[in-house]
């Protein structure tokens, strides 16, 4: 039963989703967390973790377009931020923000599961940072397509692309790793992050 004591955790996104709210709400009635869980519509983060201090939110995620932009925001940065410079996952200590990155955690699991040595990084916003750190620790080569260089997709041949960006990508001629949070991959990405951000947001050990 909600109630007086019950902890706040949320997301802040310009596109939000279910996927959240249905995670970490089924996690907290399972285990008899008194806490919710609710995904909210932002296009001012700044407001948005405002609003976090002020209601005593515990926990929040964010999305694309702000896992780059609300490092200005938080008081401390782990070293796993330090090093992708972006951040998905923040606590709230008594208005004391600390920042996190739970993303590289569900690419990692998701690689460890294929087998390649070479990949190709559509994107350099905050969650192509968190898929190019992920290469680094695994020791991957990994090569990034921008704006630059989008046309270099038509182009590819036999290769591995992972898609770190929110469009749609087609390929005839390689192996796309759509990260999107709508796709079946990125989902179960999603869900290999979410785990770690509930481990960070409770203390407990997911499983």
């Amino acid at each position: 039963m909600i109630n007086k004591d019950t902890e706040i955790y949320c997301s802040f996104s310009s596109s939000p989703g279910n996927n959240g709210c249905e995670f970490f709400n089924s996690e907290f009635k399972n285990r008899n967390i008194n806490a919710i869980y609710k995904s909210f519509y932002s296009d001012n983060i700044k407001k948005s973790v405002e609003a976090v201090k002020t209601l005593s939110i515990s926990g929040f995620a964010v999305s694309m377009p702000f896992k780059i932009e609300v490092l200005d925001l938080v008081d401390e940065l782990t070293k796993e931020v330090e090093s992708i410079g972006s951040t998905n996952t923040i606590v709230n200590n008594k208005g004391y923000l600390t920042a996190y990155n739970t993303d590289y955690y569900g690419v990692k699991s998701y690689f460890e599961t294929l087998n390649f040595s070479h990949i190709y990084i559509v994107g350099n916003g905050g969650f192509s940072k968190a898929v190019q750190y992920t290469c680094e620790l695994m020791g991957k080569q990994f090569k990034i397509i921008d704006r630059d260089s989008w046309n270099l997709i038509d182009e590819l041949r036999d290769a591995v692309l992972f898609n770190a960006t929110p469009v749609d990508i087609q390929s005839t001629k390689c192996m796309i790793i759509d990260g999107r949070p709508s796709s079946y991959t990125g989902k179960q990405i999603a869900l290999e992050q979410a785990k770690r951000q509930f481990e960070i947001y409770t203390g407990i050990e997911y499983g």
